[in-house]
């Protein structure tokens, strides 16, 4: 069997990667018939699709490609004999090897693969081909999955109640995800999430360009305020991680400017284009050295957090608001 699965959504991509390993190898020959390639050459992609039928079950090979595996600008080529040998070996695998191709593209990209490369078009018609496409906040899908996602954590959430986490939280699956098992945690034994509960314990994008907003315009105690009160109910990590987020889009932001529209940030970025508009109009009087600056000095607090330097946890990252 083969299996093609492309897109931004990692997190479905993994998702499908995981069901189907469940399903297809056997648990107790794991070690050994679930192998993972990254990148392969001709030579190597040829000895994968030639794996023999073993006596222990099936074998499960998941192939990681590069985006230029099919871009049109491809850093990696196979000639026509090459791909000629591709193709009779889909035709001929063994009915005990499953084989899946993965090629993530980064979150927020616009670049897509090229259906027109010959590869692609050899795969397309040998096997089972997936897009996981990145949701948008207004797309009734996002809203499914979520509801799916509440379903499987035995919670129970109103339409109304998705969509107010949406607006909180935007369209990340992974963010989403972890977020949720933070609230089947923080609600036990209830299972009825509310919009209350969402406020108090998922962080919120609106709360973190709060805080962003005092360090852009260096207000240092009232950004030391805003981090505090952020701490009542969020670890310190991961507020460092969603500012060290927030500031790497900030800076793409202001380099993008130069000679992008706000429509077509906000395209990029998966963002309202008010809020990009809003942004941009902070961003026009900060130097982008300052932005760097202030990347650098989150990176160093996350450095003197994980390596131990200081006793009080949250010491280096008030530091990096005080710099």
């Amino acid at each position: 069997m083969l299996y093609f699965l492309y897109g931004q959504e990692d997190f479905n991509i993994e998702q499908e990667l995981r069901t189907l390993k469940s399903k297809v190898v056997d648990k107790a020959f794991l070690s050994t018939n679930y192998r993972v390639y990254d990148n392969p050459d001709f030579q190597q992609l040829e000895d994968i699709l030639r794996t023999p039928s073993l006596m222990f079950g099936n074998v499960l090979c998941v192939v990681n490609c590069d985006r230029y595996f099919f871009d049109g600008k491809g850093k990696i080529n196979f000639d026509d004999k090459e791909l000629k040998v591709i193709e009779d070996l889909f035709q001929s695998m063994p009915e005990s090897l499953y084989v899946v191709f993965v090629c993530k593209i980064e979150r927020g990209s616009t670049k897509k693969i090229d259906t027109r490369r010959k590869l692609y078009k050899i795969l397309s018609k040998y096997a089972s081909v997936t897009e996981f496409a990145e949701y948008k906040p207004y797309q009734k899908e996002l809203a499914v999955w979520i509801q799916k996602q509440v379903k499987k954590k035995d919670m129970i959430m109103s339409s109304d109640v998705v969509q107010f986490l949406i607006e909180r939280l935007g369209t990340n699956l992974r963010v989403i995800d972890n977020e949720l098992e933070k609230l089947k945690l923080a609600i036990y034994p209830d299972k009825n999430v509310k919009k209350e509960h969402i406020k108090n314990v998922c962080t919120s994008t609106e709360d973190i360009f709060l805080l962003s907003d005092y360090i852009l315009k260096g207000e240092k105690d009232k950004a030391l305020l805003e981090f505090k009160k952020l701490c009542t109910n969020k670890h310190y990590l991961e507020i460092l991680a969603v500012l060290q987020t927030s500031f790497t889009r900030l800076a793409q932001m202001k380099v993008d400017s130069v000679d992008k529209s706000s429509f077509e940030i906000a395209a990029k970025t998966h963002l309202p284009e008010f809020i990009v508009k809003k942004q941009l109009e902070k961003l026009r009087t900060v130097p982008m050295d300052r932005l760097i600056k202030i990347r650098h000095n989150l990176l160093e607090a996350e450095y003197r957090v994980k390596t131990g330097e200081m006793a009080f946890y949250e010491l280096p990252v008030e530091l990096a608001l005080l710099n």
